[in-house]
C-alpha cells in the first residue's frame, strides 16, 4: 500500500472516531493492539490524522514498562493538577510520555479518570496507546476511563480466539468498542 493510501486510511479512521454515533461523543480513544510483541504505530498515525485535520490532539503513551524521562501521564495520575510535559512536534501533535516514575500498577488507580479529564480540558481529542493485550492487562485498566476503544489485529498473526477474548475483556469493564483495524505484515494496511 502506498503512503498516500495509508494516509487516506488513517484519515478515514480519524473521521470514524470523531463522528462516531452514540449517546456520547468520542473525545478520548484507546487504541490497543492484540497478540503482538509491542504496540503498532496505529495510535500515533491516528493521532497525527487528528492533528493534521487541525484538531487539538494529544497522544498519551501509557506504556509504563518502557521507562521515561521528565513528567508525564504517571504524574497526572498521582496529581491531576500537575503539569505533564507534552512534546509538541512540528506536526502539530502533542505527545505525552509515561514519565520518569511510571509503574504499571498506577493504571489501576481510580485517579486515571481524573488524569484523562485534566488532559481533556487542554486538548479536544486524546489518543491513548498502551502495551498489547492479552500479555499485558493495561488496556483493561484504562478502557473504563476513555470514551471508546479500537482494537488492532495483525492479519495472519492474531487468531480469532485472541481477538474475541480481547474484545470480551474490554467489554467486561464497560468499554465502548468502535471496531477493529487489521494490519498486515510487513506494514501493509487495510
Amino acid at each position: 500500500m502506498s503512503s498516500h493510501d495509508a494516509a487516506e486510511t488513517y484519515r478515514s479512521l480519524h473521521t470514524t472516531i470523531k463522528y462516531a454515533a452514540g449517546d456520547r461523543p468520542v473525545h478520548s480513544v484507546l487504541i490497543v493492539d492484540v497478540d503482538r510483541p509491542s504496540a503498532s504505530a496505529v495510535a500515533e498515525n491516528v493521532a497525527l490524522a487528528f492533528a493534521r485535520a487541525g484538531d487539538c490532539c494529544a497522544l498519551i503513551d501509557a506504556d509504563f514498562r518502557s521507562g521515561g524521562e521528565g513528567t508525564g501521564f504517571a504524574d497526572l495520575i498521582r496529581d491531576p493538577s500537575a503539569s505533564a510535559t507534552a512534546e509538541n512536534g512540528a506536526d502539530g501533535l502533542a505527545r505525552i510520555r509515561p514519565g520518569a516514575d511510571a509503574h504499571p500498577d498506577l493504571l489501576a488507580s481510580s485517579r486515571v479518570r481524573d488524569a484523562i479529564e485534566s488532559l481533556r480540558s487542554r486538548y479536544d481529542y486524546l489518543v491513548v496507546t498502551c502495551p498489547p493485550l492479552p500479555e499485558h492487562g493495561d488496556a483493561v485498566a484504562i478502557a473504563p476511563h476513555v470514551d471508546a476503544a479500537v482494537l488492532v489485529i495483525s492479519a495472519g498473526v492474531t487468531g480469532r480466539d485472541e481477538a474475541v477474548r480481547a474484545k470480551e475483556a474490554l467489554e467486561r469493564v464497560g468499554a465502548r468498542i468502535l471496531g477493529l483495524v487489521m494490519i498486515e505484515r510487513p506494514r501493509r494496511w487495510f
